[in-house]
This record gives C-alpha cells, structure tokens and sequence, in this order.
C-alpha cells in the first residue's frame, strides 16, 4: 500500500481532528466525549483539533463536552469557521489559550441563554431554580474564558438582553479568541 492510499484510508479521528457542524445536542455531545477520552486513553496525538461551525444548543449537552475539554491531559485547539454561536461559541472558547483560532469570516454570537418550560406550579419553581443556576454557570464559564472581569461589564458587553453579533476583532479584543487566521490568499 502507498502513502498516498494509507493517508486516504485515515479518518480525520486518526489525526485529532474533531468536527462539530450543525446544533450541539445530546448524540453529538456523546460521540465528541468519546473522542476526546479514547485519545486520552491511547495517548495517540500530541493535541486535539477541533474545528467548530455551530449555531450552538443544548447547555447540558455543551457542558458535558466542555468538562471533558477542560479534564484532558491532551491539549484541544479551537478554530471556530462558518458561525460559532451560542453553546458553540462557548466550546470554541474552551480551547487551549493561544491556540483558539478564529477565521476573518466567521459570524460570532453571544447571548443569554433561553428555555423553555411549562408545568404545574410546582414543576415551574423547580424549572426556575435549574434556569438560575444555568445562568450563573453561564456567567462563570464567560469571567473564566474572557478578559471580562465583572458580571456588570459582562451583562452590558455579551451577555446583554439581546443578541450580541461580534466580528473576529472584537472576539479578539473581548478574549474569546486569540488568533484571527488569514487564509492563503490573504496573504499574499
């Protein structure tokens, strides 16, 4: 077999490259988990790209995700291409500091979460509480991933009543991204 057909037969697992595209819900959220913890078992890559193009979803299932990226003894880059809002936006900041890569074109969304909920009066309290502590997760994940040093400042930068749109600059400037990659032809 040649290099050219072992390097066809490769899957991009093979390399460490993880691609997360469309919504972040509980099946996606469990296939990049696993990922992530068989390269911490075999110890098979030196780090783990991912590559992420989501309009966000799930918290829960963002969360699992983000707790496995911050317990791995692998390194996770980020590049964040296409759009990365929301719960995507949130795992593309989870990368490795200096290695979360943001290309010139993409659409970057930061906003309060929302949900849903109905019930009786009972279950809308108990909704209630989870939707608080949702929130102050939220919160925390952002002062611990963002140059933001106060919830004050966070609530009136990104995490506003409305949607926040923000160009690659901007995530550059705020810490939610380190690099902004210029393609090949851009440099030239």
């Amino acid at each position: 077999m040649s290099r050219k057909e072992q390097r066809e037969e490769k899957g991009l697992q093979d390399y460490g490259i993880i691609y997360i595209s469309g919504e972040i819900n509980t099946g996606i959220s469990e296939s990049i988990c696993r990922e992530i913890i068989e390269h911490n078992i075999k110890g098979d890559v030196e780090h783990i790209q991912m590559i992420i193009n989501s309009p966000g979803g799930s918290s829960p299932a963002g969360f699992a995700i983000i707790d496995i990226m911050e317990w791995s003894t692998i390194p996770i880059y980020t590049t964040g291409l296409g759009m990365i809002a929301s719960m995507g936006l949130m795992l593309f900041m989870c990368g490795e500091k200096g290695r979360r890569v943001i290309t010139p074109r993409t659409s970057i969304l930061s906003h309060r979460f929302s949900w849903l909920s109905s019930g009786n009066h009972s279950q809308l309290l108990a909704k209630r509480k989870e939707e608080d502590l949702e929130h102050k997760r939220i919160v925390e994940y952002y002062l611990r991933y963002s140059l933001i040093e106060t919830r004050e400042e966070l609530e009136q930068t990104l995490l506003r009543d409305v949607d926040t749109w923000l160009s690659p600059d901007e995530a550059v400037k705020y810490g939610l991204a380190d690099i902004i990659e210029k393609s090949r032809r851009q440099e030239s």
